[in-house]
């Protein structure tokens, strides 16, 4: 047991029972801990909800395009040899695999993208669980001429 004089004059034990009892009424560092247990879970779920925002925002562009596109051509404001690579230009995300179809019959216009689920992720997680195609299909009658 060692005894030390603080600077009040009084002396204390420094001994195993005073490190202890000191060690178990001391709480720094606490937080520490629990954000290092936590922040791994905290940022694969912001990960994932970014992920999903990101699939969501591919989709709705998707149909946006597709309607934009039908309704172009049928009422005649784009000619239908020009309707696919119009379609093409409406999309955000041009660097995706988008399969584009614009049908124009007499009286009908359907315009048709897909895109494979794995391809409309941000981060390789998700594309593994994301299974089948991403598809906006919109129909319009044409307008007369």
């Amino acid at each position: 047991m060692t005894r030390t004089r603080s600077t009040t004059g009084k002396t204390r034990r420094l001994g195993k029972t005073f490190m202890l009892r000191r060690f178990r009424e001391q709480e720094d560092g606490s937080l520490t801990v629990e954000m290092a247990i936590w922040a791994p879970f905290l940022l694969c779920m912001l990960a994932l909800i970014m992920d999903f925002a990101y699939l969501m925002v591919v989709n709705a562009n998707m149909w946006s395009a597709a309607r934009d596109t039908a309704r172009a051509v049928s009422i005649h404001r784009v000619r239908p040899e020009e309707a696919n690579d119009y379609l093409r230009s409406r999309l955000f995300f041009g660097n995706n695999d988008y399969v584009v179809d614009v049908q124009v019959d007499r009286d009908e216009v359907d315009a048709r993208i897909s895109l494979p689920g794995a391809k409309a992720s941000l981060t390789p997680v998700m594309g593994r669980y994301v299974v089948g195609e991403l598809k906006a299909s919109i129909s319009m009658l044409r307008e007369p001429s």
